[in-house]
């Protein structure tokens, strides 16, 4: 078993959404090629988010107008979901230490969506986000984490 924050995965990056519904695939987008892409989080990922020293969950979010990319700390949350096929991502900390004895620093990139209609282009505003995601992740890939809520 860990220790707290001891893993050996390095930094886990996981994408989450649906590549062919406009906006919602800016997960996969931003992650493509360093880490994993999912449509959506499952307690199996638990292992993996067990065996990192930390996570980093990106994802699209129903945005009102004038929003920017947030990136914030994720904490573990404890609780009953119905829904055992996927999880909160805060539930998701919770199950990667209570099945492996684990305490992993987690943030949430959420990028500001508009458009979640069917196709594999992002929407006009989006795409002006791209950069401000970009330049989020290089900062948090490089330690350099800087939480805006």
């Amino acid at each position: 078993m860990n220790g707290c924050g001891v893993g050996t995965g390095g930094a886990l990056l996981i994408g989450i959404g649906n590549p062919l519904r406009g906006d919602d695939g800016v997960g996969w987008h931003l992650v493509e090629g360093l880490g994993l892409q999912r449509h959506q989080l499952t307690p199996e990922l638990a292992e993996a988010v067990a065996a990192a020293d930390r996570l980093l969950i990106v994802d699209a979010w129903l945005a009102p107008p004038q929003s920017h990319c947030l990136l914030r700390p994720l904490a573990a949350t404890d609780g009953w979901e119905r829904d055992t096929h996927r999880v909160q991502p805060s539930r998701l900390l919770a199950l990667a230490e209570q099945l492996f004895d684990c305490c992993v620093p987690a943030h949430e990139l959420l990028v500001p969506a508009f458009d979640f209609s069917w196709g594999d282009r992002f929407s006009p505003q989006l795409r002006r986000q791209l950069p401000e995601a970009r330049r989020l992740l290089r900062g948090w890939l490089q330690g350099a984490v800087q939480s805006r809520a």
